[in-house]
């Protein structure tokens, strides 16, 4: 899909675009919550999560083109490494602070069986929300290649600071999952 469709698009517009797209997807969720299927059968909600995986798959095309452009000549299989590393500790953090989030409402098997599902009502909003609140920080990131170059000859690209906080966040991101 990337290659026929979205290689024209700016990076920032890919994001944007799956992000939402995503978030309209989790945010269905509500519905089949309440019940509300329109006649389909509630296994359509399985296709959620291979929605899901498709636009990480969109998304992660941008993404390793960045990594190739900013990583330098001869340190390919370590920025990979990095770049492999903090993806899965970024899984591994996000499941820990879902299980946290549990606590917020009460989503007890024993409630959901009694009929109240307000509670996984509004976590599912929370977590909808959450989704998509990725597109804030979109502005960040790079429009084109050609804007990448210009990141990369800039003076602070490779800063030791900028560093030392990527891998205090990777170090610290990896610790609390476990």
């Amino acid at each position: 899909a990337y290659k026929y469709y979205f290689i024209k698009w700016t990076w920032r517009a890919v994001y944007i675009v799956t992000t939402m797209l995503n978030g309209v997807f989790s945010a269905l969720q509500v519905l089949l919550i309440q019940g509300i299927t329109f006649g389909i059968s509630p296994f359509f909600a399985l296709g959620d999560d291979a929605f899901a995986d498709f636009i990480s798959g969109i998304q992660f095309l941008p993404t390793t083109i960045m990594m190739v452009h900013l990583c330098p000549t001869g340190s390919e299989g370590a920025s990979y490494a990095m770049f492999t590393t903090v993806n899965n500790s970024a899984l591994g953090l996000s499941s820990a602070i879902s299980t946290m989030m549990l606590g917020i409402w009460d989503v007890s098997k024993e409630t959901l069986a009694s009929g109240d599902v307000s509670g996984m009502t509004k976590l599912t909003i929370l977590t909808t929300a959450l989704q998509v609140s990725g597109v804030l920080f979109v502005g960040l990131l790079p429009k084109t290649k050609e804007d990448l170059v210009r990141l990369h000859t800039d003076g602070l690209s490779g800063s030791r600071i900028g560093g030392f906080i990527f891998l205090s966040i990777t170090l610290l991101s990896v610790l609390y999952a476990i």
